[in-house]
C-alpha cells in the first residue's frame, strides 16, 4: 500500500462501475451489509447520486437524519477500496451509535491497512467541515475497527447498547 495514492473523492458518476462492484462484494457477505440503497438496488445510479448530493446539503432528509457527505476512497485514481460518511453534526441516537464518521472497506480489500488510512483522510474532511473533535463508534466485538480508531487517536469514552440491535457499542472521541 505504501506506493499507492489514496484519496477521498465525493460521489460522482464516473465511479459507477467501481461502486457497483463494491456493492456486489458487500451484498455477497453473509449477512449482507452496508449497501441497501433502494436506488442502487433498482439500478438507478444517477438517482443514488442525486440523493447523496441532497443528503450533503441537508435537503429532504428523513426525520432524525442529519446532513451527511459520502466519500469513496480511491486507489491510484481508479479503484474504489472503501466508502465513508461524514455526518455534519450529531443527534442523540448518533451520540450512541454512528458518530460523525462511518466507514467500510470493501471485503476484498480488508486487512491491508486501508481502514486506518481511510479514517485518517476522513478526519481531514471533518477538520475542513469545521469540527473540533469527531465521535467514531464501532461494535464492541469489532476489534479491527477499534484498532483503526485507536491508531487515529481515538480515546475510548465508554460503551452503550445499540438502539438498533441492543449489542454493545464502543464510543471513541478524536481531537481534530
Amino acid at each position: 500500500m505504501s506506493l499507492e495514492t489514496l484519496a477521498m473523492v465525493p460521489a460522482a458518476p464516473e465511479y459507477e462501475a467501481e461502486v457497483l462492484a463494491m456493492m456486489a462484494e458487500f451484498k455477497a457477505e453473509h449477512p449482507p451489509r452496508y449497501w441497501n440503497a433502494p436506488e442502487l438496488l433498482a439500478g438507478d445510479f444517477p438517482a443514488y447520486l442525486r440523493r447523496l448530493r441532497r443528503n450533503a446539503l441537508g435537503l429532504d432528509l428523513p426525520y432524525g437524519f442529519v446532513p451527511t457527505t459520502t466519500f469513496w476512497m480511491l486507489r491510484d485514481g481508479a479503484d474504489i477500496v472503501g466508502v465513508s460518511s461524514l455526518r455534519h453534526h450529531l443527534v442523540p441516537v448518533l451520540e450512541i451509535e454512528g458518530g460523525h464518521i462511518g466507514y467500510a472497506i470493501r471485503p476484498g480489500e480488508r486487512r491491508k491497512g486501508y481502514g486506518t488510512r481511510l479514517l485518517a483522510l476522513m478526519l481531514d474532511e471533518a477538520r475542513a467541515l469545521g469540527l473540533s473533535r469527531a465521535l467514531v463508534t464501532c461494535d464492541t466485538d469489532n476489534l479491527g475497527s477499534a484498532r483503526i480508531i485507536q491508531k487515529n487517536g481515538g480515546v475510548f469514552e465508554g460503551e452503550a447498547p445499540s438502539p438498533r440491535t441492543g449489542k454493545p457499542v464502543s464510543r471513541y472521541w478524536i481531537q481534530l
